[in-house]
């Protein structure tokens, strides 16, 4: 009962049904779901763990916002863990991440084709979460996971522009490409420039000298 009023909700804030900043009912959520409030207040509990809710003493619970500065300590833990899961990818002979990015990257362009940003979006968090799993590496899968739904609610906040789709495809495209050729030095290189750039749209809510911290990574 607890994991599917986790997975509901967890639904409701990756898919921007409740907004940044707004406040949950217990009784309102237990009321929607059709549960008691004992399952939804675990619930909240471990949604916390994910960085997908705040509790506040005496205040209530509310939707995440991203504060100034989290957006660039996300986009470091995924420069460590991405290119490493491709590494450790490319170095087991009996992986299939290329084969298995290959059908993502198809679908993506599918839905790019048909204007179904949604799609696109949720296809691009399975691509990432793709490569975190062909790893292998069970502590680099737990590690993600703490920021995992955060990015898929991120990703959903970017919106349709045509401009940043159209980069995020071609990136994804060439990250693919590099792993079949087994050019770990170009998917690295993609992957990095890739995260550094792709929650751009967020950098305004960043300080200036971060700002240009992450203007930095992007020439790498």
């Amino acid at each position: 009962m607890v994991d599917e009023v986790v997975r509901a909700i967890r639904e409701m804030i990756v898919e921007g049904r409740v907004l940044p900043g707004e406040r949950l009912s217990e009784n309102a959520l237990a009321a929607e779901l059709g549960v008691s409030t004992t399952p939804v207040r675990e619930a909240i509990a471990l949604l916390r763990r994910e960085g997908l809710v705040t509790v506040q003493p005496q205040s209530g619970t509310y939707v995440f916002e991203l504060q100034p500065g989290e957006l660039n300590q996300l986009c470091e833990l995924r420069f460590a863990l991405e290119p490493a899961a491709v590494q450790l990818a490319m170095e087991d002979p009996a992986s299939t991440l290329a084969e298995a990015l290959d059908t993502i990257v198809d679908n993506m362009r599918a839905a790019q084709d048909s204007g179904a940003v949604k799609r696109y979006l949720a296809l691009d968090t399975t691509f990432h979460d793709t490569i975190i799993a062909a790893s292998g590496n069970p502590y680099i899968l737990s590690a993600y996971a703490l920021i995992g739904a955060k990015m898929a609610a991120l990703r959903n906040r970017l919106g349709d522009d045509p401009h940043h789709m159209e980069k995020s495809m071609r990136e994804h495209v060439e990250i693919v490409e590099a792993i079949h050729e087994r050019d770990l030095s170009r998917a690295t290189h993609i992957l990095v420039r890739h995260i550094a750039r792709k929650e751009g749209s967020y950098w305004e809510h960043l300080d200036p000298e971060e700002m240009s911290s992450l203007s930095r990574l992007r020439k790498v």
